[in-house]
């Protein structure tokens, strides 16, 4: 619209404009907001535009806001469309390049957990030149080396097997010929223990010559000692069978003890020894076997007096412990053990030899087979020794085995 200076009308183009409309700004141009923000209307005064005119501009914005949210629309769509595309592609890339060998590592890992004997069946082609190329190549050569090594061990298992069958053959043909050879060997033995015993005795009248006695006495002598040997043999192969059998009631602890000091004392006596005795008062009756249990005394003490110089000590302590089970200890001043020695001495004919033991007599059955004489009452045995300074053998008997005396 065109008005001249008076404010009449000159011209117009566009929208209508009401007759009553007179432009009375005499500032320069100015904007003014018209129709809730939607048209927006411009003049340039005479002194603006330096000529006698007033020109008035109307402009309709609505469209603005249309296009404005239409481009905005376009543009989310595009960047929707673009995540899309870009997404898509890098899923196939990651599937194809990462997850698809990923998956296939662990479905063969798994596979390899459950049959190892296979490797190649689990082998994974086609590994790329980067760091999960290098893992599954690392996987590769991990089930190839766990198939050689797990056929090794099966091989292994299956020689431990043979050996392990064979040896139970063996121990039964020994155990068996062992008692077939005791049994041979006991009734001849009994027969020149007893006529030799009869000879040294003189039962039927004077021998004529001493010499004979004493050798009748020396075969008696040694009959008895190759007897005992027989004997322990027997037994221990009995005990490694699982085949010896006890004998079990109940008896006095102080009797049966009694009567092995009572045997031992002579042997302690000829040396010098001093034996001591500990025993807590009121022991109850103990329910074990009462020859295998003097055995086991008996094995104990000979040892003791055996490697115990002369004029040397014995101390055996019986007691209860805080638990309730039968403690027993033989604890000697003799020449000991040496720390690497220790665990050789429970294993069958082992001797620790040096020139303190090199002269005594012994064939290294008797702690054996008292271990398991023990282990067959359901106790255990332990021996503590340092060499030069003496040996302490203790044994427990569970406290199961202790009668309760009645009140």
């Amino acid at each position: 619209m065109l008005f001249d200076q008076a404010g009449k009308r000159l011209g117009k183009f566009g929208e209508e404009i009401g007759p009553d409309y007179t432009p009375n700004s005499t500032t320069s141009m100015q904007m003014m907001e018209t129709v809730a923000g939607q048209r927006y209307e411009i003049m340039w005064t005479p002194k603006s535009i330096e000529a006698p005119y007033f020109i008035i501009a109307r402009l309709d914005s609505s469209w603005i806001g249309i296009e404005l949210i239409a481009f905005v629309g376009r543009i989310i769509g595009l960047v929707f469309l673009i995540a899309f595309f870009v997404t898509s592609v890098t899923s196939i890339i990651l599937g194809n390049m990462v997850l698809k060998p990923v998956l296939a590592l662990r479905q063969n890992l798994l596979a390899a957990g459950a049959d190892p004997t296979n490797p190649d069946r689990y082998k994974i082609e086609n590994a790329s030149k980067d760091e999960l190329g290098d893992v599954i190549t690392a996987f590769n050569l991990m089930t190839k080396r766990i198939g050689t090594d797990f056929h090794a061990l099966e091989d292994k298992e299956q020689e431990l097997l043979r050996s392990k069958i064979l040896a139970e053959r063996a121990n039964e043909e020994k155990s068996s010929f062992l008692a077939s050879m005791s049994h041979e060997l006991r009734t001849p033995l009994n027969a020149i223990i007893g006529f030799s015993d009869v000879i040294k005795s003189e039962i039927m009248g004077p021998v004529g010559n001493r010499q004979y006695t004493d050798y009748a006495r020396d075969i008696n002598s040694s009959g008895q000692h190759l007897l005992a040997l027989i004997n322990d043999i027997l037994d221990l192969s009995k005990a490694e069978a699982g085949k010896l059998v006890l004998s079990e009631d109940n008896f006095d602890l102080d009797d049966s003890l009694g009567s092995a000091l009572r045997i031992i004392d002579p042997l302690a006596q000829k040396k010098g020894l001093i034996i001591n005795v500990d025993l807590v008062e009121n022991l109850p009756p103990l329910l074990a076997d009462e020859r295998r249990f003097k055995q086991i005394l008996l094995n104990l003490l000979s040892n003791a007096v055996k490697f115990t110089p002369a004029s040397g000590q014995i101390t055996v302590a019986i007691c209860i412990s805080k638990t309730g089970n039968l403690v027993v200890s033989v604890q000697d001043t003799g020449i000991g053990i040496s720390a690497e020695d220790l665990p050789s001495i429970l294993e069958e004919f082992s001797r620790v030899e040096n020139d303190q033991t090199r002269s005594i007599e012994g064939t290294g059955l008797g702690l054996p087979l008292t271990k398991l004489l023990i282990e067959a009452h359901g106790g255990q045995l332990s021996i503590e020794s340092k060499y030069g300074e003496g040996t302490t053998v203790n044994f427990c008997l569970p406290a199961s085995r202790l009668v309760a005396q009645a009140a």
